[in-house]
């Protein structure tokens, strides 16, 4: 994996760092990286991820794990509010909705999930989602041509 840092200014404490137990993946729209970046350092946004992933693979760390990213919002899982305390978020470029992911991209969402799970054993396919799952009606993404199927059974084999 390809990954750089960059570090972005909105984040906060989890109340508890060791309950990390759930992945949501998002999409980004169609904005450049650079103002993804401003947007993740404005806390007028209210905005963050822990990680996002370029057109060609590419990671960038936006804030540690053990903290929480500001990815979720209004947000359930499973029937526990509040996602953003228990998940760690990933952006990928792009608009789902719109347009498929390029294959780099989504071998390195996969690998890094696997990556996740492999040092957070406690997080189930299950709770591997999408912003649509914990914001249903509020939020589409990472979108209708997100290819979930071949994603977690990519995630599984590499886990």
């Amino acid at each position: 994996m390809n990954i750089i840092e960059q570090r972005v200014a909105n984040s906060s404490h989890r109340l508890n760092p060791a309950v990390i137990n759930a992945v949501v993946i998002h999409h980004t729209g169609q904005y450049e990286l650079s103002s993804i970046f401003n947007t993740f350092s404005n806390p007028g946004s209210w905005a963050s991820a822990h990680c996002v992933i370029d057109y060609d693979g590419t990671i960038y760390l936006c804030v540690d794990e053990s903290k929480k990213a500001w990815h979720a919002g209004a947000s359930i899982l499973h029937g526990t509010a509040d996602v953003n305390q228990f998940s760690i978020g990933i952006e990928l470029r792009g608009d789902g909705n719109l347009a498929a992911y390029p294959d780099a991209q989504i071998v390195s969402c996969t690998d890094l999930v696997a990556d996740i799970l492999r040092r957070r054993p406690m997080i189930p396919l299950n709770r591997i989602v999408g912003h649509e799952h914990v914001s249903p009606g509020r939020k589409t993404d990472p979108g209708k041509l997100f290819p979930w199927r071949a994603f977690l059974l990519g995630v599984a084999r590499a886990a």
